[in-house]
């Protein structure tokens, strides 16, 4: 018989080696690592399997005669304890946040049957390993494997990170169920980032490299087809999405069998049924397997504001806050912290996304220098330290964006992103590249019946005035902005948009950079219900109102890739010809280049040619025509949100007329607001 040492060593061992395990899942982890009790306790969780097994002692394989007790991960080939009915891979697999030496690697492995005896089946860990490959074929030895647990407590989400990876190389993952190794989720195909010293022409091998960008995906709205277009008919290496991953909100979408499960989100469950919905869409999947994802939140994959709640600040949302109304004013009753954490945590544990630092609390902007080629820095203008923002019925913020103490980012984020442009630009990269959730030029949207939009930079001038006076006075060239949040396409140029003597909007020069905004992957467009020739229509007005911006279009939805080489950045704009079925069908609406050291679009812009919205400079049609086709196609409901009451409607009727004849007589009309930053 087996000493009560051995007993005890044994069992001791099996405690070890399940709560490395269960560490090695990231999914456990607090999303921050300067917040440890947002993270799941994996010893009090490892405990209440013990207790359990205690109860349900079983026979050591090969011990006929020696009876004593075996827990979780002692001995895998008698595991009462851990999940033996079988697993189902849901949700395909995911990797996301590369490096130039390792990955995040993400599945989710359901229990699919019963478990044998009295223990309750949300009880059981599900073990899962995983490998990865350098080939297609999953030959040979995998570069690196091991095993992990996953449970009910996490969603039976898995997280966890292939290390001792080559340098911009392409690899081939997959998962298991450790109990039956023939049960296999699907191949997903991922790659590392170059090595930072990597001289600019040699970085993916001395091809250019392509990011895919998207924002915006609402699932009621229709269907994901843009990821698929991007995975199937694009050479994408990496997949940034700049926000609103999911929505919040509710919404019908039964006629094209789109319809949302559930409530407007506030609890983890909540948050977790949205996402387990969203990664249904066969579109979304294939992208997921196809390549690495690099995001932000209200986030890499980055993120807006929907992936807690609309109009996010850093103290509430448009219909939540932490005080005693604002707690009750939320459909959901919820108040605004409790869902921040729950979606902070349900993205955490969905998301292929790294834990960022650990004297941030959450944090989630970060840099990827990607050779000498490009820094990919990503920003979060929605969550960090944002102050209040538009909240649809407070107005005030109009009045007071441009004073000089708002910020959008928060003094840390502004002071690293500063540091981090001047890093970029020492040790030699050619390109910086800027992900964030909104549109930072200057945009005066009168012809939308609007204005400025004080959701986005223009409700932080001084910030964004900023950001401009570093990257001109450091002299940083090669700067791109790109953005989300608004639904519509808007290509521009950089430039201070109080000083209308150094910007030349026709040639480009006295230019410092140049934003690429895209629209959304579903959602709805600001331009309401208009045909694509009116859309086009009032995208010539907005481009003829606004000198910085050089393209619009606000019809399709979409997504854009930027083809990345040391001499030349082109941005290839997609757009989906129907999202209310799974489909491929899609067109290139515009195609700009921007050469190296030029700090502005390619002239003549998009190469004087686009098939879709419309480029500056180019004929308007009537004004009368402009503004009756805005009147019978803009909903009631449209025109209520974009307007307080109905004589403002009219006012702005009335202001995008006369901005319409501006443009008609060849006039340029500058709103008086429009000179501040």
């Amino acid at each position: 018989m087996r000493s009560s040492f051995a007993v005890a060593f044994a069992a001791a061992l099996g405690y070890v080696q399940a709560t490395e395990l269960l560490d090695r899942n990231l999914a456990y982890r607090s999303p921050f690592l300067d917040v440890p009790d947002f993270s799941h306790d994996t010893r009090a969780i490892q405990a209440r399997h013990i207790e359990l097994a205690k109860r349900q002692t079983v026979d050591a394989s090969g011990f006929s005669d020696d009876h004593y007790p075996t827990f979780y991960g002692g001995d895998f080939s008698n595991a009462p304890f851990l999940w033996s009915g079988g697993v189902n891979f849901t949700h395909s697999v995911a990797s996301g946040d590369p490096d130039d030496s390792s990955i995040l690697l993400w599945t989710r492995a359901v229990p699919i049957a019963s478990s044998s005896g009295t223990v309750p089946d949300q009880s059981v860990p599900v073990c899962v390993s995983f490998k990865i490959f350098d080939n297609q074929k999953l030959s040979g030895r995998p570069v690196d494997s091991g095993e992990a647990f996953t449970s009910y407590d996490v969603d039976f989400t898995l997280k966890v990170e292939a290390t001792g990876l080559k340098p911009d190389t392409k690899y081939w993952f997959q998962f298991a169920d450790c109990i039956n190794p023939t049960t296999v989720s699907p191949v997903g195909a991922t790659r590392t980032l170059s090595h930072p010293d990597t001289p600019a022409d040699q970085v993916n091998g001395g091809k250019p490299l392509t990011l895919a960008v998207f924002s915006c995906s609402q699932f009621q709205a229709g269907y994901f087809n843009a990821y698929g277009v991007a995975a199937h008919n694009t050479s994408a290496d990496v997949f940034v999405h700049l926000g609103d991953y999911i929505y919040e909100s509710l919404g019908s979408g039964a006629k094209i069998g789109r319809q949302v499960l559930g409530r407007e989100l506030a609890t983890i469950f909540d948050y977790r049924q949205r996402l387990n919905q969203y990664r249904t869409d066969v579109s979304l999947r294939t992208a997921h397997e196809t390549g690495p994802w690099i995001t932000v939140w209200v986030c890499i994959a980055l993120s807006d504001d929907h992936e807690v709640a609309d109009q996010s600040w850093k103290a509430g949302t448009a219909n939540s806050n932490d005080s005693t109304t604002g707690c009750k004013f939320s459909a959901s009753g919820a108040c605004f912290t409790d869902r921040k954490m729950a979606g902070v945590r349900a993205y955490h544990e969905w998301m292929p996304i790294r834990q960022v630092a650990v004297d941030d609390k959450l944090r989630i902007w970060r840099n990827f220098q990607i050779g000498k080629l490009l820094d990919l820095t990503m920003l979060d203008t929605r969550q960090y330290d944002r102050d209040i923002t538009d909240l649809y019925y407070n107005t005030v913020i109009q009045s007071i964006s441009g004073f000089n103490n708002r910020s959008l980012m928060g003094a840390a984020q502004e002071q690293w992103f500063s540091q981090t442009l001047d890093q970029s630009k020492k040790r030699g990269a050619v390109w910086r590249i800027v992900g964030q959730q909104i549109v930072f030029i200057q945009l005066n949207e009168t012809a939308l019946l609007g204005g400025f939009d004080v959701d986005a930079w223009d409700g932080y001038k001084a910030n964004r005035q900023r950001i401009l006076d570093h990257l001109y006075a450091n002299k940083v060239s090669n700067t791109l902005i790109l953005s989300g949040d608004s639904h519509a396409n808007w290509v521009s140029d950089l430039a201070h948009p109080n000083d209308t003597t150094t910007y030349d909007p026709v040639s480009g020069k006295g230019a410092i950079g140049v934003e690429f905004a895209g629209t959304a992957v579903t959602s709805g467009s600001p331009f309401g219900s208009l045909s694509s020739t009116d859309a086009d229509a009032v995208s010539s007005l907005l481009t003829g109102i606004n000198p910085d911006l050089q393209w619009s279009e606000g019809h399709f939805r979409g997504f854009f890739t930027l083809t990345i080489d040391p001499h030349n950045v082109k941005a290839t704009y997609y757009a989906m010809r129907n999202i209310s079925n799974a489909n491929l069908d899609s067109f290139a609406s515009a195609v700009f280049n921007v050469k190296a050291g030029e700090n502005k679009l390619s002239r003549p812009v998009a190469g004087g040619n686009v098939t879709a919205g419309a480029l500056k400079g180019k004929a308007v049609p009537s004004a009368s025509a402009i503004i009756a086709s805005i009147v019978s196609s803009v909903t009631a409901a449209e025109a209520e949100s974009a307007t307080a009451t109905a004589a403002a409607s009219s006012a702005a009727a009335t202001a995008a007329s006369s901005f319409a004849n501006s443009v008609v007589s060849g006039t340029s009309i500058v709103a008086s607001s429009s000179t501040a930053a």
